[in-house]
Parts: structure tokens; C-alpha cells; sequence
């Protein structure tokens, strides 16, 4: 049976879910659904109907169900605790207990978001007095010594040694170890890196290459020089959010993780306005989303004209219309249905998790495919309310897997939070003969919405009591659904398409085999500006939504007004009991009162409000090109316009 990828869901699986088999071979697609079903169908509940495997079977491989990428790489693996996509992790009563535990989910491939205003920061301890300062060493015969540095021969004087031990926990640990001294006396620590895998080593488990011991270390000096300065204090929340990001940073350095965070501030924050300006330059903390934390009495001051409030307000509209960041979030919308007020999200925003006393919730995701389903019924097809029945019992299954940190086992367990979502949305919308942003005026889309949603709480509740488990808080997310969608060829998410003809970037390892097929075609390659040992490949292409309907059902995100972005957002808000990631694409040269406008009038009914202007940055993942430039080229392809990623590139390959 040929599997109906998208022109591009060959590649991608390929590259990004395709796992190494005992015998030596490489999955092809039927046996990553067969594993991925398998693991799924053996957790929480003691039996399956075969029925129920052979439907979720079906689904997968038809690519009508899409689960979230983490299911697809490590579903049925055995002994992997990596099943959730993102989590968020608070502040309690040490420093290293938020890094370390970054540093670990990061290190699993997990996003993170966190949210660095000061009334969440009041547990935090001062400093010690004295500076820490950090002392490397390496044995002479490791291959990346000069990585290292070649103070790295010294001999430790008169203080004890920690030894890295060549682990995600060692890599944790040797971070832990430089904040409690930091934090209990400061003075000399030393460490040893001999043990750390050289870079190009493999990776076993969570798979990969090694990247030597250089990036940790380089990191971990630069984490030094920021508690340097911040002795004898409680750290605040701009230093705080820099050591998240040369944790990142670190990680990414081996090119297998994309390490993907969110940072939030709250706009009463004595720092907030430093904190919205933290990414004038994109070179900045570039390996987070930033979105500024809002809520009612922020719309009421704003609307009374408070002179600190309307320049926040007009300090974030100035930096999406230059390069997208930062956001808003909207606190009092997201915190309906918690059990506490909402802080904190992961970084896409399509889901708000609980955090406490350093605990980190963690979201568990997937999809349905809309355009995949039958499109003229008058009610919600029989398919696919199937569909929805089949993932929502996936994702409750899938909440029981392994855990990484027991901190996300205990609120995991207590919400059993999950996201059913949709892609393919505007294929869907344009088979009931509408046009993107005529969907929220149909009364058709709005019943059947409302209806997929009813479907979905329902199924789950009941099935939630058939476990024995709480019924999860929440059950509704959309994603931004990048890779997934471009397995089956379809829209994102929600999203229309970002052009009918565009120029598409791809970001390889060096050292991936996959990157000589493009080199053989002739294709542009060049250096990646923002990550080491990555190559950056331009591919022209045409979106294959064309080949599917009329063109004049057809928009592309620069025909479309920043008002119908958001009012359309607005309106599919509406059944999501979670959130939605949602990039509304800016039109060149916008004019700043129009966004202001829209997102004064459109962010108290959503959730969170991200924007992109068109190429505002070098090598972005998408530039428009006419249909003479794509039939002209020399390599072109039928393609989807948008991004595996963030809007700003932030988010997980897998």
C-alpha cells in the first residue's frame, strides 16, 4: 500500500521519525505506525479491542490521525520517557532546581516555557558573598581538548574535583553543582570533562551525535559570568531567562535537538519593560519565544490611557511589526477552567500547564486531519467524528507513559491535561466551497466546531472513568503542527497557506546523509546563521494546496488582513478549551495603528497573540517568489509554506 505523504513527507519522515531497527535497516512508515500503536495500545488500560488497534492503525497510516511528532519517535520504544512534547517548570527554593530540570527536558528534546516575574521569583534564596569561580579540566588524550581550552591541562589545587560523568544526568548534575556553590559559598569549582563522549560520538537512546564536551563547557562559563554578577541578591528575572538561554544553547550546539522554550513576564513586572526589549535584536535569545503577560486590568488601564501601560502596549505592537517579538499572552482568558491562575506555557502557546514549587506539567498533543475527511455533509462525517473518538483515547493512553521527572508525573497525573487538535483546516474550509476567512461566518463550520469539541470532551470523560483516572482538565489544543502537516501535504494548524509560490528553507546537519541529495541537484546551501554544524538548503516550491481546489478559494497569508487573522482566531478560540498557536502574518510596511488596533479589539477573546512580519529575518524559513520564479528554476518542488517551527524558529524538530 503506497502511504499518502505530502511532497515533502517522504524527506521529513525520513529525517525526523524514521528509527533504526534491530536488524539494521531503517523504519519505513507501517512499522513506525505498527510500534507507535503498539506502545500506545499497552499503556493505561489492561485491553484494547482489536478493532480499536486496527481503526488507530488504519487512521495513522492513512495520515487522517497525526500524532504529535514525540509519539511518532518514541512511541513504543522501550524504556524512553521522552513521550511529551513540552512542559513548563516554575521556581521553588534553588536555583538549580529550575535549571537542572530544563537542562533535562531540554536535553530530551522537550520545550519549555517559563515566566520570570518577580512575585513568582519570592522563594528564591540570595547568593552567596564570594564569586564562584569555575575552573575546567580535560585529559590531554581527549580528542576535543582544544575545544576545551588549554587551561584545561592545569592541575587542581587544594580543592576537590567533580568528574562529568558522560550522561543527560552527568551533563545536569556538573549545572547543579555550579549554582549550589554559587548559591551556598561561591569560591573555586572544579570540574573534569575527560569522561564526556568526544563530538560525533553516538547517542544511544534518545539517539543523535554527540557534541563533545565543548559546548557544556563554553555554557557553563558563560552561566558563571552571569551569577558573578549577582552576588550577595536574589537573581531577577532578565538574568534568570539569559541562564535559560545558555542552557539552550548548549543543547542545540549538538544539532539533534532544537530546544524550544517560551519566556513570559508579567506586565506589572518592575522589569517588563526591559524584558520586551530583550529581542530587538533577533541574535539575542533567539532559542525562546517571548510573549508579555497580560489580562483584564491591563485592557482597563490601557483603556484609561495609564501612561506605563499604553507604552508597554506600544513598546510589544513596535517590536512585532519589526521582527515578531514579542507576543501577548492573555492570562485571565487562559486561567477559565484551571484550578489555579494560568502563568505558564509551552513554547508554541497552544497550551497552558501548571507549575508548583518547581513541578513541571507537561502537554500531551496530536491531530486530526481535516482535510483527509469528507467535506459536504451537513453534519459532522461519521469518519471523523470516529477520528476524534480514536485520538482522544490515544492521547489519555499516551498520558500514562513514562515520566522523565517525577515532578511531571504528579501534575500529569492530577490534570491528565490533553490536546486534541486539527490541521488541515483551510483545505477543509475550502471543500465547503469558503474561503479562509469566510469560515467564521458559516454556520456550518461553527456547528460542526462545536460539534468535533463536544465529541472530544465526551470521549473523554467517559474514558477517563473507564481508566479510573481524574478527567483530564482540558482537551483541546491547536498546534502549530509544522512537521506533521508536512507528512500529510496539508495546511497547518489553522493557518492558511503562507504562499501559493515560495522559496523554502530546510536546516540539515552537516554530517546528515540526506544533505548530499540536495548538494547533487544543485540546490543553495550555505551556512545556518543562527546554529553551529547546520547547513541551511532553499528549495522553490509550490504549494500543493493548488492541486487540490479552485484557486479562487485560494488565500495566501499576505491577501489577508491583520483584523480577519485575529477575528478568525477568535472565533475557532471558541471550542478550544486550551489554546491555539497562531502566527498572523504581517504585510510589509503594516502600519503600526492597524495592529495596534486589531489587537486591542481581538486579544481580550484569545488566548495569546503571536506575529510575523514577511522575511524579517535572514535565512527565514519561507520567502514568497512569483510563479515565473518557481517555474524557472532549476530545482523546484510541490511544497507546503510553513514552518516545522515557532514563528521565530524556536519550537522541537520531533
Amino acid at each position: 500500500m503506497t502511504t499518502p505523504f505530502g511532497p515533502l513527507g517522504e524527506t521529513v519522515f525520513q529525517r525526523t521519525y524514521s528509527r533504526d531497527m534491530p536488524n539494521g535497516k531503517k523504519e519505513e512508515w507501517s512499522d513506525t505506525v505498527q510500534r507507535v500503536v503498539r506502545g500506545n495500545t499497552n499503556l493505561g488500560a489492561e485491553h484494547i479491542a482489536t478493532y480499536e488497534k486496527q481503526r488507530l492503525t488504519e487512521m495513522i497510516t492513512n495520515l487522517k490521525l497525526l500524532p504529535a511528532g514525540r509519539h511518532l519517535w518514541v512511541g513504543g520504544v522501550e524504556g524512553a520517557q521522552h513521550s511529551f512534547n513540552c512542559f513548563v517548570v516554575g521556581w521553588s527554593e534553588h536555583y538549580s532546581d529550575h535549571f537542572a530540570l530544563v537542562m533535562n527536558l531540554l536535553m530530551v528534546g522537550g520545550g519549555v516555557g517559563s515566566n520570570y516575574s518577580a512575585d513568582l521569583l519570592k522563594t528564591l534564596p540570595v547568593l552567596a558573598s564570594d564569586k564562584v569561580e569555575l575552573q575546567v579540566v580535560c585529559a590531554s588524550a581527549h580528542p576535543d581538548l582544544e575545544e576545551v581550552g588549554p587551561q584545561a591541562l592545569r592541575s587542581p589545587v587544594g580543592s576537590e574535583v567533580f568528574r562529568v560523568h558522560d550522561s543527560r544526568q552527568g551533563w545536569c548534575d556538573a549545572l547543579a553543582v555550579l549554582l549550589d556553590t554559587a548559591e551556598k559559598q561561591g569560591g573555586e569549582l572544579w570540574l573534569d570533562v575527560s569522561d564526556v563522549r568526544p563530538r560525533g560520538a553516538k547517542i544511544h537512546g534518545f539517539g543523535g551525535i554527540a557534541s563533545g564536551p565543548g559546548p557544556l563547557v563554553k555554557g557553563l562559563r558563560e552561566v558563571a559570568e552571569i551569577l558573578k554578577g549577582a552576588t550577595n541578591r536574589i537573581m531577577n528575572g532578565t538574568e534568570l531567562a539569559l541562564i535559560d538561554h545558555k542552557i539552550s544553547e548548549i543543547i542545540i550546539s549538538g544539532n539533534i535537538r532544537r530546544s524550544a522554550r517560551m519566556s513570559l513576564m508579567d506586565y506589572a513586572d518592575p522589569l517588563a519593560k526591559e524584558f520586551v526589549r530583550l529581542k530587538q535584536d533577533t541574535a539575542d535569545h533567539w532559542t525562546s519565544n517571548f510573549s508579555l503577560e497580560v489580562d483584564d486590568q491591563f485592557f482597563q488601564l490601557l483603556d484609561e490611557g495609564d501612561p506605563r501601560t499604553t507604552e508597554l502596549f506600544n513598546e510589544v505592537i513596535k517590536g512585532m511589526a519589526t521582527n515578531g517579538e514579542p507576543g501577548f499572552v492573555n492570562t485571565t482568558l487562559a486561567s477559565v477552567g484551571e484550578r489555579k491562575p494560568a502563568r505558564m506555557c509551552n513554547p508554541c502557546s497552544e497550551i497552558w500547564l501548571e507549575s508548583d514549587d518547581g513541578a513541571a506539567e507537561a502537554c500531551c498533543i496530536g491531530s486530526i486531519n481535516l482535510a483527509a475527511f469528507e467535506y459536504r455533509t451537513p453534519y459532522l462525517e461519521p469518519e471523523l467524528k470516529e477520528a476524534a473518538q480514536l485520538m482522544t483515547r490515544f492521547l489519555m493512553r499516551a498520558t500514562y507513559a513514562d515520566k522523565v521527572d517525577q515532578r511531571v508525573a504528579s501534575i500529569v497525573d492530577e490534570n491528565r491535561r490533553i490536546g486534541v487538535g486539527i490541521t488541515g483546516f483551510q483545505e477543509w474550509v475550502a471543500g465547503h466551497g469558503l474561503k479562509w476567512t469566510e469560515a467564521r461566518h458559516s454556520k456550518l463550520i461553527e456547528s460542526k466546531l462545536r460539534e468535533l469539541a463536544k465529541v472530544v470532551r465526551t470521549t473523554a470523560d467517559e474514558y477517563a472513568d473507564e481508566l479510573g483516572c481524574n478527567r483530564p482538565i482540558k482537551t483541546m489544543a491547536i498546534a502549530p503542527t509544522g512537521s506533521i502537516s508536512l507528512l500529510a501535504g496539508v495546511s497547518a494548524g489553522m493557518h492558511p497557506i503562507f504562499s501559493r509560490y515560495f522559496n523554502r528553507r530546510i536546516r540539515f546537519a552537516d554530517t546528515d546523509p540526506a544533505l548530499q541529495q540536495h548538494i547533487s541537484l544543485g540546490r543553495d546551501i550555505e551556512d545556518d546563521l543562527y546554529s553551529a554544524n547546520t547547513k541551511v538548503v532553499t528549495i522553490p516550491c509550490q504549494d500543493t494546496i493548488l492541486d487540490k481546489f479552485p484557486d479562487h478559494l485560494i488565500q495566501q497569508a499576505d491577501e489577508i488582513s491583520v483584523d480577519d487573522f485575529m477575528a478568525t482566531q477568535a472565533f475557532v478560540q471558541q471550542f478550544i478549551d486550551n489554546a491555539i498557536s497562531f502566527t498572523v502574518n504581517l504585510k510589509d510596511g503594516i502600519e503600526q495603528t492597524e495592529l495596534a488596533a486589531a489587537v486591542r479589539e481581538h486579544l481580550p477573546n484569545v488566548k495569546g497573540i503571536t506575529a510575523f512580519p514577511d522575511v524579517s529575518r535572514p535565512q527565514s524559513p519561507y520567502e514568497r517568489i512569483t510563479r515565473d520564479q518557481y517555474n524557472n528554476s532549476m530545482s523546484s518542488e510541490v511544497g507546503q509554506g510553513f514552518d516545522e517551527e515557532c514563528s521565530t524558529g524556536a519550537c522541537p524538530i520531533k
